[in-house]
């Protein structure tokens, strides 16, 4: 849709463009011939050939443009395309991954994915982003990279909270799926994009679900991911100094989608905990995911879509 409003956009201005300079012109060629002895004159004097065409361009200019400013019609025309262009420009710059959030929560905007941080339980509620092909890999390297505390939060999450811990620093967004931008690549080390993780599932189960999330967006063009902690119950494990305390998720989720022709979703939950899940386990519906959370996932969807692919997931769609 932004794309015919671009080039109706495009279309117009060209066209009353186009018919501008020719006005311009055409009065830059006939009062040339017209007061030709008033060029001569000025050249004779001593003006150089641009301070003789001077007067000459000016008039053909104000020619050209006058006009166009006296035409509210065609402006009024014009601002309202730019307003819808601008509209379903920000719509699909933020496609899928927009996610309704009940929770008190601080939207944080990041340079390739966008975050709900929870400032009571110093974590990320939920984290959503889109992975291209082209985004699937990179030349930026993460091994000089430090987490560090997010200058958005008042009571920002420190390393030094989740020192003797037990936990891991678990990306939500994975810095390997950011290798593409030093910048994209940075901001997933702020401490807003992280969750305590059991160092198992860290490096194994959830690191093979990330693996396997690039291999999908290399084979299909473009997937969708959002994840996060799943919280159970009421009480829930804290790590941290007593005035810093970080909540300690007792699981984790991830839903991917892909739209298109043979448009699908999958969903995984996996429990904060060291042994091995395998993955045709950890396989979930999106509905069921919304049902843990109380989040809403691609609700920019039609319904008829929406419906379809959230109520059923299977990793032999993929």
């Amino acid at each position: 849709m932004s794309i015919v409003l671009l080039i109706l956009l495009l279309g117009l201005l060209t066209w009353k463009g186009y018919h501008a300079w020719k006005r311009g012109h055409n009065t830059y060629v006939k009062e040339r011939q017209q007061y030709e002895s008033l060029w001569e004159y000025l050249v004779a004097n001593g003006a150089t050939d641009a301070e003789a065409r001077r007067p000459f361009v000016e008039r053909a200019a104000r020619r050209a443009v006058l006009p166009l400013l006296k035409q509210w019609r065609f402006w009024a025309v014009e601002g309202v395309l730019l307003l819808l262009f601008c509209l379903t420009a920000c719509a699909q710059k933020g496609d899928y991954v927009e996610v309704r959030v009940v929770q008190k929560n601080l939207p944080l905007q990041r340079y390739a994915y966008k975050a709900w941080y929870s400032e009571e339980m110093r974590i990320p509620l939920t984290v959503s982003w889109y992975l291209t092909r082209e985004h699937a890999s990179g030349r930026h390297q993460r091994k000089n990279q430090m987490f560090h505390p997010d200058p958005e939060v008042k009571n920002p999450t420190t390393t030094e909270d989740y020192i003797q811990s037990g936990y891991d620093r678990g990306h939500m967004c994975p810095a390997g799926d950011n290798k593409w931008s030093q910048e994209a690549l940075e901001q997933t080390f702020l401490m807003t994009n992280i969750c305590p993780q059991n160092h198992n599932l860290n490096k194994n189960d959830w690191n093979d679900l990330e693996q396997l999330c690039r291999q999908w967006a290399r084979k299909y063009g473009k997937i969708y991911v959002v994840c996060g902690p799943l919280l159970r119950g009421s009480n829930h494990r804290q790590i941290g100094p007593r005035s810093r305390r970080v909540t300690v998720p007792e699981a984790f989720y991830k839903v991917v989608m892909r739209t298109g022709k043979n448009a699908a979703a999958i969903a995984f939950v996996y429990d904060n905990k060291g042994q091995s899940q395998p993955m045709r386990q950890a396989v979930r519906t999106v509905d069921e995911v919304e049902r843990l959370t109380g989040l809403n996932f691609f609700s920019a969807l039609d319904d008829g879509t929406e419906n379809r692919i959230e109520s059923k997931s299977s990793l032999s769609d993929w």
